[in-house]
This record gives C-alpha cells, structure tokens and sequence, in this order.
C-alpha cells in the first residue's frame, strides 16, 4: 500500500510579495545611508572652504597690510557666490605688531546643504558653520600704507 502525502501549499512559491516586502524594508534605509553621505560631504566641503577662507584673510591681515574691507571682500570671494550668502566674517585685529589678529566666518548651514535629513530630526534650519583663524601680524600697519604712497 502505498500512500501519497499531498499538501495544500502550491508546488510553486509565491516570491513576488516577500521581494516586494524587502523592498519596503530596505529602501529607506538605502535612502537615509545615500541623504547622510550626500549632506556630510557637502557640509564637510564647505568647512574645508571656510577654513581656507579664514586661514587666507588673516593671512593677508599679517602680511600684506591690507585693510579690514579688502580682506573681507577676498574672503566672500574665496567663499563663493553660495557660501557667501548671509556670511558674516568678522575680524579682530589692533593693527599693532607682534599682536594676535583674528577673521572668523559663519554661514548658514543652509548654504552649504539641503535639508535631506530633516525627518530623522537632523536639520540644518538655523545651524552654523564657523572657522576661525588666529595669526600673529608680522609688521606694522601703518608704516605699510605709508610705504604704498
């Protein structure tokens, strides 16, 4: 005798719907690691530039005796139409030698990204990106501009 045993699931697995339901499980996760990459590199770009920016004004502060309106022009043009947008570089300096002068830039980080994260509570809505860069002025301000005239 001999018995068959028969069962009531489909010779054929169904494996449209599980695929599907991995996708649904998968693709945000996909999309907030790709959102984080994208917005990091930018931001992270960004401070480079703002660094740079700031490292530049003072150094032409130190060296060439340039006036606290040039250097700021120099600064927003080494930042950038985009960057530059809302920039506030402010720069202390007393002009005397041998005193540590300082320019430091803060942006919006709005600027640099857009907002891609904001719905894990990570927003770049009213955050900043600051650098800053101190130096020791190596001559005497004055005695520069009477040099150039």
């Amino acid at each position: 005798m001999h018995c068959h045993l028969t069962s009531s699931w489909p010779r054929h697995r169904r494996t449209g719907a599980i695929l599907s339901m991995e996708l649904v499980l998968v693709i945000p996760i996909f999309l907030l690691v790709l959102f984080s990459i994208v917005e990091f590199s930018l931001l992270s770009s960004a401070r480079t530039k703002i660094s740079d920016a700031a490292r530049h004004g003072s150094r032409l502060l130190c060296i060439s005796g340039r006036t606290h309106d040039e250097v700021r022009d120099e600064v927003h043009r080494m930042l950038g139409r985009q960057l530059s947008q809302q920039a506030r570089v402010h720069i202390d300096d007393t002009g005397e030698p041998g005193e540590i002068l300082n320019v430091d830039i803060r942006i919006p980080m709005k600027n640099a990204s857009p907002d891609l994260l904001w719905m894990t509570g990570f927003s770049v809505r009213n955050r900043y990106l600051r650098a800053d860069a101190p130096m020791a002025r190596e001559h005497d301000v004055v005695a520069t501009r009477v040099e150039r005239l």
